[in-house]
């Protein structure tokens, strides 16, 4: 089965908007853009139009080349965290910005795409109330076609921070039995065969073929890349014949890791608006 990630998507932004509206809440999202690619150009675009469809206003900051240094990055951020409900730092940064220190700063109240270091760290460790958006939209997905992790052989592809890293985690938090890969193993293809559930981040079109998998398993392609100007996902969409859940890429997880997004904002303001309520802070 093919999931059809824009249609859900449309579900969970009117639910949301209509939450937005009954509590009388007017968030805002500020975006710090470093290093402008037409990549990043259009996720952006995409957080800009969820946040209008919603009621979420949005701030995109873009740092002129010449501004760039890693302090002038760390103060954008805490001139953004003053004046929004959640933040998000859009990777990729420029080499000379130093990446940890940028993500060391992103204050754990703020952050909805679970990048910094005091979130994730929580994440890992099992004890945040909410998850990565991409990790949201893979369980979101799962509970709708009636999967389960627990006791699954999941492979995922991919080790890097925004996909593979967090969809480990997440997987071996749910009681799946995890196998984390990268692209260049050799024995990608034994693995495929014997998973359950395959999570791609790998970047790498086309990577995961019909004849690696096993029929009836579920594949969740995150995986992102271009290809002759065309967006395409790590797996080959003949998969889609093999497995008992396919998402596409484009048009699968991609805007249901966007809605989450915002899902996490209105989570994050709910806890500060408890803490406040508990500490008598105004």
């Amino acid at each position: 089965m093919v999931v059809d990630g824009k249609r859900i998507a449309v579900e969970l932004k009117a639910a949301l908007r209509t939450q937005l509206v009954a509590q009388r809440r007017e968030l805002s999202l500020g975006v710090l853009v470093v290093r402008e690619t037409p990549e990043v150009h259009r996720f952006v675009a995409l957080k800009e139009r969820c946040g209008a469809e919603v009621g979420v206003r949005v701030e995109v900051v873009r740092m002129s080349p010449v501004t760039q240094r890693t302090e002038d990055v760390l103060q954008a951020l805490l001139h953004l965290s003053q004046r929004h409900d959640g933040l998000i730092v859009q990777l990729p940064l420029p080499d000379m910005v130093d990446l940890d220190a940028v993500l060391r700063l992103i204050p754990l109240s703020h952050d909805v795409d679970v990048l910094g270091m005091v979130a994730y760290e929580q994440f890992v460790q099992g004890t945040l109330p909410f998850v990565p958006p991409v990790v949201g939209a893979f369980a979101e997905v799962l509970r709708r076609e009636h999967v389960t992790i627990a006791g699954a052989q999941v492979l995922v592809v991919g080790e890097g921070r925004l996909v593979g890293a967090p969809a480990a985690a997440w997987a071996r938090h749910g009681g799946g039995v995890v196998t984390v890969m990268n692209k260049e193993k050799p024995d990608l293809m034994a693995h495929a065969r014997d998973a359950d559930v395959i999570v791609l981040g790998a970047g790498s079109p086309g990577l995961l073929k019909p004849e690696m998998v096993k029929s009836g398993c579920v594949i969740l392609d995150a995986g992102t890349s271009e290809e002759g100007g065309v967006l395409k996902g790590d797996a080959d969409p003949a998969c889609a014949e093999r497995a008992r859940v396919f998402t596409p890429t484009p048009g699968g997880i991609g805007p249901l890791t966007v809605v989450k997004v915002f899902e996490n904002l209105c989570t994050l303001t709910e806890l500060k608006e408890r803490h406040a309520g508990r500490t008598g802070t105004p």
